[in-house]
């Protein structure tokens, strides 16, 4: 890859420990501040970059495949494209590796994350991999895997020292690294996701944003997300955000449209809507902000992750921008990761960054996988493990 590029990167629905609020979480008020060209044009700075995509140069090298591994992929809800996809590249890539693998659905759960836990050491699995399925609503089943001898390994998954996920020890044996966030997911979410979605409000209101945040921070994941935007909006001056809790139950029992629609009423002069996972705009708070807009309102909608069907709400206009993250390519490199780990070799960058979305910057199929101008990461993983 001949481009320097910025360290980036994998998010999702998953349920964890912490409970959210009810009513209207805070709100940051302008006080009548302006914006500062400075913040201005960090915004416009980092908002170029990520539209240029920013990937970096792929693993030159690594172990050959280590044969005969028998991995389970675990997803939060086969059902949500931010777990989903991931699981089903590492599966892909297992089966390249030449492994026996299976992809198991959490179904939003944890009782069920659990359960397909301990049923996966039960029968002697290797190792289970988690997407989207965080330390704190597992940790006994983790624990109990272990100790029978299979190994528990984070794709997008936050381990039980994570602060929102109840800030205990950490247990997983290992995970993928998120560039210079090392193998700490919550880092990569805080550094350089929920600044990368607020830098692109910001720019695209020239600092002048008035913002209802929806917040589930009864999820570890979307809390990070969550509270690193909302930091990063702190600094817009002449912005106001007001949040707009909202629970794992209200997602799945169909509350959101209403949750967001009364916020809309309360707030009649603001005109952004950010989502901390594009599961949420399909799930009712796209057809809250469509009705506004029926009425007249001016606004945009902002989500994370670039899942399929955000791609295609781009396309119609009625999602306005989301930061687009390659998920299958992100099982394959937990599957390359998990490769590293049982050859006992050290765990290396994958390479994968994001690649911003709005109208003008778009995928040219329905899936995001990483920057258009990148080599091919499965054909490079392939060589390394000596596969064909």
């Amino acid at each position: 890859m001949s481009i320097s590029r910025l360290r980036p990167f994998v998010a999702v629905v998953a349920l964890s420990a912490l409970l959210a609020g009810c009513g209207e979480a805070g709100s940051a008020d302008t006080g009548g501040r302006t914006t500062t060209d400075a913040v201005l044009e960090k915004a416009r700075t980092l908002v170029a970059a990520n539209f240029a995509g920013t990937d970096r140069d792929l693993p030159a090298s690594g172990p050959a495949a280590v044969k005969g591994k028998n991995v389970v992929a675990l997803a939060c809800s086969a059902t949500a494209p931010g777990c989903a996809l991931p699981a089903q590249g590492f599966v892909d890539a297992a089966t390249a590796l030449g492994w026996t693998a299976r992809l198991v659905d959490g179904k939003l759960d944890p009782s069920v994350y659990n359960t397909q836990i301990r049923a996966a050491a039960t029968a002697g699995a290797d190792a289970v991999a988690l997407f989207g399925v965080d330390c704190a609503a597992a940790e006994g089943a983790i624990k109990s895997a272990r100790q029978a001898g299979t190994l528990v390994f984070a794709g997008n998954a936050l381990d039980c020292d994570d602060t929102y996920a109840g800030g205990g020890e950490a247990i997983f044996d290992g995970g993928l690294i998120w560039g210079t966030a090392g193998t700490d997911y919550g880092r990569f979410l805080d550094e350089q996701v929920g600044t990368s979605i607020a830098a692109w409000v910001i720019a695209e209101t020239g600092g002048k944003a008035k913002v209802l945040q929806m917040r589930q921070d009864d999820s570890a994941t979307t809390r990070h997300t969550g509270e690193s935007e909302f930091k990063a909006l702190s600094e817009c001056g002449g912005c106001r955000v007001d949040t707009v809790p909202y629970t794992g139950a209200d997602l799945l029992g169909g509350k959101l449209q209403a949750k967001l629609s009364a916020a809309l009423q309360r707030h009649p002069d603001a005109d952004v809507v950010m989502v901390p996972a594009d599961a949420a705009i399909s799930l009712g708070a796209g057809a809250a902000v469509e009705q506004a807009r029926a009425g007249g309102r001016e606004l945009l909608l902002v989500g994370h992750e670039g899942v399929p069907s955000s791609i295609q709400l781009i396309r119609k206009g009625q999602q306005s921008f989301a930061l687009g993250r390659p998920w299958p390519w992100t099982g394959w490199a937990t599957a390359d990761a998990l490769n590293r780990h049982f050859a006992g070799a050290p765990q290396v960058d994958p390479g994968f960054g994001f690649g911003a979305m709005d109208a003008e910057h778009l995928p040219a199929g329905d899936v995001y996988d990483g920057n258009a101008d990148s080599p091919s990461y499965q054909d490079n993983y392939r060589r390394i493990w000596g596969v064909s």
